[in-house]
């Protein structure tokens, strides 16, 4: 008898996949045999524009993977170079939102608020309100916050498969 998982647990995977995918790159602590070659979104964290700020932000930004320590103890504030790089990066990443969104359908509202919350923490790193390393360790608390909402999300999915099933047998 085969085993198969609910249809929930399938297309979860499938989302955590694609946004898995959709984030791969390389970056500081990311190396390049971690990259798919197939990836749609690695042209756009290639461009050279974001270069500025690659040794100093983990290129592309990827909730809940983990940052190289020289990026979360450093104390400097965006150049104005930098800050067009940073801009950069946002088009990039909100670009890559789009593409996999539009292979994979609208992202689960847990996701939209941690993509919200990332979006602001690359605005106040912009306008230098917090350093690089602020900017990495505050990345890391969305990370896990968004892995929370999502280990949440599936066990209610879970158990409401679970009494749905329940609910099915009738004496």
């Amino acid at each position: 008898m085969a085993l198969t998982a609910p249809p929930w647990k399938v297309v979860s995977a499938a989302l955590s996949s694609a946004m898995l995918v959709a984030g791969c790159s390389t970056g500081p602590g990311r190396p390049e045999s971690a990259v798919a070659p197939d990836d749609p979104c690695r042209p756009l964290m290639a461009d050279p524009r974001i270069d500025p700020v690659r040794a100093k932000i983990a290129v592309p930004i990827v909730l809940g993977a983990s940052q190289d320590v020289a990026l979360l103890s450093n104390r400097d504030r965006p150049t104005d170079a930098e800050r067009s790089a940073i801009k950069a990066l946002w088009d990039a990443h909100e670009a890559c939102r789009a593409l996999t969104e539009a292979r994979s359908g609208p992202v689960p509202r847990y996701r939209a608020w941690s993509n919200e919350a990332v979006g602001a923490l690359l605005g106040d790193l912009h306008e230098g309100a917090i350093t690089y390393g602020q900017f990495a360790r505050k990345l890391l608390y969305i990370g896990a916050q968004d892995n929370s909402a999502k280990e949440t999300l599936e066990s209610e999915l879970d158990a409401r498969a679970r009494w749905k099933l329940m609910d099915a047998v009738k004496p």
